[in-house]
């Protein structure tokens, strides 16, 4: 009860020194704060409607403007959002929260000269912003553009060294320019910091098949393992289970290999890989010319 008092004093005083800073109108703080109180409970239908009130009595009400592009996004009402989020920009040029909203939605529907404009805006008043230089990074990497994506990824990194999104998607861009030990060290900081275990799952086999391509295949065995181990996606335990059959086959173990192929095997996007591997295996002589 006590952390949940905490918590509660400590909403009320951010919600109260947002209502002080952002709005001069007693009725749009009040809509404010309830709005706020509706996203708490994910009740964003009408967590919307109190932010409506909200800019209804304070139309520069640039806070309210920005919660109602989050509630429309949450709504999945991306064109709502981008106009919500636009407008609290438009009231405070220097919304930096609102332009990395913003750059996420353009990011999201592949709109990449909007989103670049939008980070490049929160960069050229904030260099330091590791939510732009990812962004950015992001941009570039979605294009394919790796090597332009990697030095903005480096950079989120070298900001906020407990960044896992911005290290899993280093790694892939160094991985795709061949820089595969770089790579690998990308996705073990991704490891070390990501929080949620599920993707701690995926970044070990995104290692792992770091470490295949650059033949360490102990180091491979071990972080396929820990796929396994960290992940319910049916995909990346199968391809995980798959490469502990490359490992295994690498080093000479042939049974091995079998038994992790046909554990790979079980997953439809791994069967017939698997079974290729499998016959291989066990009818060399077939595939000889």
């Amino acid at each position: 009860m006590k952390f949940l008092f905490v918590v509660f004093v400590a909403f009320s005083l951010i919600a109260g020194n947002l209502l002080a800073q952002d709005s001069k109108s007693p009725e749009a703080g009040n809509a404010y704060n309830k709005g706020n109180n509706l996203v708490k409970q994910q009740k964003y239908s009408e967590a919307l409607d109190q932010y409506q009130e909200a800019v209804k009595a304070d139309p520069q009400f640039q806070q309210a403007f920005y919660m109602m592009g989050y509630t429309y996004k949450k709504l999945g009402k991306p064109n709502e959002a981008i106009n919500a989020f636009r407008k609290a920009i438009e009231i405070d040029p220097k919304f930096e929260k609102a332009y990395i909203a913003l750059g996420n939605l353009y990011l999201a529907q592949e709109s990449f000269n909007d989103a670049l404009n939008s980070y490049n805006a929160v960069l050229a008043m904030n260099e330091n912003s590791a939510k732009a230089n990812y962004g950015v990074g992001k941009a570039y990497f979605q294009q394919k553009k790796y090597s332009q994506a990697i030095s903005y990824l480096r950079k989120a990194t070298e900001l906020n060294p407990k960044y896992d999104l911005a290290f899993n998607i280093l790694g892939i861009s160094l991985q795709e320019v061949n820089k595969l030990s770089e790579a690998a060290e990308a996705f073990t900081k991704a490891v070390k910091t990501a929080r949620k275990k599920s993707l701690r799952g995926k970044y070990y086999f995104r290692l792992g098949n770091t470490y295949l391509k650059l033949k360490k295949w102990n180091d491979a065995e071990k972080a396929f393992t820990n796929a396994v181990k960290l992940s319910r996606s049916q995909n990346i335990v199968g391809g995980s289970n798959f490469g502990l059959g490359e490992v295994y086959k690498n080093k000479g173990q042939t049974q091995k290999a079998i038994k992790y192929y046909e554990k790979a095997a079980r997953a439809r996007a791994w069967k017939a890989p698997s079974e290729y591997e499998i016959d291989l295996l066990k009818n060399p002589d077939k595939y000889i010319n």
